[in-house]
């Protein structure tokens, strides 16, 4: 391996996927210290990153911006330049960890003569493979999309990794965490232990009811009767469910604003505990140290659920979960699935957690 003095990371999106990479960076520092790691990302999720030690440069590319005005001169001057401040970063290596072909024009405009990406069966799109140059094999434990990233990232290094070890960062200021823990008790003064829940997610087949996150808080709050429970949302589809969880779960819910990335991010640590399906909020609060209860139905858990003690995931059983069906698009058996995994099971599970906070507790675990 010859001398690595600057890295560039690309990871464009989402949210949640961009968390999901974080850990390369620590791993990164770690393996080649005296290097400076860039990172490129879709403007969209470049506040995610900012602060954060291991990177000494976001490279942030309004992507969705581009394709809303696809050929104006406009777009193309800022993709020129966008081309010469990546040729400008004089990068040794290149490391792609989302796999398709965004991401992989960006890996090769970086210029770098090494430019490691996913092989073929693990790449989102085949055509990713024409733009980088060193494949290492996927690895059949390789189960979580964590583990697929540090596989490629570690690759330059011998593709030796802990992930146990490895925990990636989002870093928050002392004035963040400081607003964070006014705009809670101003919500609800007094409240402990504090409960986030963020219910919205992008797939119909992830999604819960209302009543679903509702009971959860409700069963929860038997055995913590002084828990305060935190809304947060980021579209207005989202925010109208958790006005209804409001409504439905009673005392002691507060409705947050519309925050952004780092606010949250600041939100969720002061929190301490989040339930929620696969979104990105879930695994913000995760990287952040938010001990989470999770719960997977079109998506896959075991690929994708934060991992660790501090951190449980409830799968629906049915024999055809985790079927990947994408969007507004809907399954013929939502329902059904839906109905398979229940509130007692997510608020058990958060109150394991919940017990060990310190909040005040007159049963321990919920019914």
């Amino acid at each position: 391996m010859p001398d690595i003095r600057t890295i560039l990371i690309v990871k464009l999106s989402a949210m949640g996927d961009v968390v999901h990479a974080l850990p390369a960076v620590t791993y990164l520092r770690e393996a080649a210290p005296a290097a400076e790691i860039h990172w490129a990302v879709d403007t969209r999720f470049a506040e995610l990153l900012e602060g954060n030690p291991g990177i000494a440069k976001v490279v942030s590319l309004p992507i969705r911006e581009w394709k809303g005005r696809p050929g104006s001169p406009a777009t193309w001057r800022e993709v020129r330049s966008a081309m010469e401040a990546l040729r400008g970063g004089k990068y040794d290596l290149a490391i792609d960890l989302q796999g398709n072909i965004k991401s992989g024009v960006v890996t090769y405009l970086s210029g770098a003569p090494l430019r490691y990406g996913f092989p073929r069966e693990a790449a989102r799109e085949r055509q990713n493979l024409w733009f980088t140059n060193r494949h290492p094999p996927a690895v059949e434990e390789d189960r979580h999309v964590t583990r697929k990233m540090l596989r490629v990232a570690s690759a330059p290094f011998g593709g030796e990794f802990l992930l146990d070890d490895i925990k990636g960062e989002v870093a928050n200021t002392p004035e963040e965490i400081g607003s964070a823990e006014r705009l809670l008790f101003d919500a609800l003064p007094g409240a402990a232990p504090r409960l986030a829940i963020h219910p919205g997610t992008t797939w119909n087949t992830k999604r819960m009811d209302p009543a679903f996150w509702a009971g959860t808080v409700r069963l929860l709050r038997g055995g913590f009767p002084s828990m305060g429970t935190f809304l947060s949302w980021g579209t207005d589809r989202e925010r109208e469910e958790c006005l209804a969880i409001r409504y439905l779960a009673g005392e002691r819910v507060a409705l947050l604003p519309r925050l952004g990335y780092k606010a949250l991010a600041a939100v969720y640590r002061a929190c301490g505990h989040m339930i929620g399906p696969d979104t990105g909020p879930l695994h913000l609060a995760a990287v952040v140290g938010a001990k989470t209860v999770s719960v997977f139905r079109g998506s896959d858990g075991r690929y994708a659920a934060p991992v660790g003690p501090d951190h449980r995931f409830l799968q629906a059983p049915l024999p055809c979960t985790a079927c990947q069906i994408k969007g507004d698009k809907v399954c013929p058996r939502d329902a059904e699935c839906r109905a398979t995994i229940k509130a007692a099971e997510v608020a058990a599970a958060m109150a394991e957690f919940l017990s060990g906070s310190g909040g005040a507790s007159t049963g321990g675990k919920a019914p």
